[in-house]
């Protein structure tokens, strides 16, 4: 039997006190089994989207469902079916590791035996094993992720919601959680909302890139990274430089190349050949007598992708504002 969505927003709108406009008709399925990343800069929408996700705020106008139900504040039971990591987790100071995970437990109704058996292999799981004993309030910023990340983990939730989760941690600690997220792909729902774009290429199969509010892509990563051309060239030169752009420009059939410092740029349309191009560069720079110090060439990336879409909708809203 075919599963519906993990978490369906239909045409939600967030106002905050008649003064800001937080998400504005906003819509999207998440796939069951999905590992999902959240992009977008500060204030885009993205805390908001995950409070309305996890029903402790209510939507201005439109509907949310998770796992198959409403979700809203009052929806205490299927809460106790998710698992939240926060961008900024708080602890009981004086509580051990064992102790803070063991209330989790009861919070959800755990048999003790089964909660000393999750907290042994979470523990285990985020690095933490060895210091489970030592008061959280002696901890780094970077152990109490972790132990953030294994309290999400105790009632065994069928979608998991990370809130930055690979923020403060050191390089090792930060592996063994994209390590542990990847044994998790396809066996729950996962959203992850992060920064650091390296971590969502790694892990998410499915983006959601919020700007402003507004929702601006909603579907595989792949289909995102074909928003960028297939290959970048970059060529470093000396000499005259816009006598070179514009004879090369002329060569490759482009208007007019891009480049400043000593740095001209162009994009590869489907189907050119990365060394004829450099071939056509290096005839015109003969010509103009420019010295060629480097050419790079990069390929789609994630990073690229998102950067042209975000500031692709940043020119719509200035042409939108200064359009008289």
């Amino acid at each position: 039997m075919e599963m519906g969505p993990a978490i369906q927003f239909n045409r939600v709108t967030k106002i905050y006190e008649s003064r800001q406009i937080a998400v504005s008709d906003v819509s999207f399925q998440l796939p069951a089994g999905s590992t999902v990343g959240l992009l977008g800069a500060n204030g885009s929408g993205k805390s908001t989207i995950i409070r309305l996700a996890l029903g402790l705020i209510s939507a201005s106008a439109g509907g949310i469902e998770v796992l198959g139900h409403t979700m809203n504040p009052g929806a205490k039971s299927l809460r106790q079916r998710i698992g939240f990591l926060s961008d900024d987790p708080a602890f009981p100071k004086d509580l051990t590791a064992i102790g803070y995970l063991r209330f989790v437990g009861d919070c959800f109704g755990l048999p003790k035996l089964e909660q000393k058996a999750r907290m042994g292999t979470l523990l285990r799981a985020v690095g933490l094993l060895e210091d489970a004993g030592r008061r959280i309030g002696t901890y780094s910023t970077g152990m109490k992720t972790r132990l953030g990340i294994a309290a999400s983990l105790m009632n065994d939730p069928e979608l998991l919601v990370w809130d930055e989760p690979t923020a403060g941690l050191d390089p090792i600690s930060r592996s063994q959680t994209l390590e542990l997220l990847e044994t998790l792909r396809g066996r729950k729902t996962i959203v992850l909302s992060s920064h650091i774009l390296g971590d969502i290429d790694r892990v998410c199969d499915r983006l959601l890139v919020l700007n402003q509010g507004q929702l601006l892509f909603d579907g595989p990563r792949a289909d995102l990274e074909n928003l960028f051309p297939e290959c970048v060239l970059e060529l470093r030169i000396s000499g005259d430089a816009a006598r070179f752009r514009e004879l090369a420009a002329t060569r490759l059939g482009r208007a007019h190349l891009t480049g400043e410092d000593g740095r001209v740029r162009f994009e590869l349309r489907a189907g050119e050949s990365v060394g004829d191009a450099i071939e056509t560069c290096l005839k015109v720079a003969r010509e103009t007598n420019v010295l060629v110090h480097g050419v790079n060439s990069t390929g789609r990336r994630l990073e690229d992708a998102y950067l042209k879409l975000i500031t692709e909708d940043e020119f719509r809203g200035f042409l939108r504002a200064t359009k008289t």
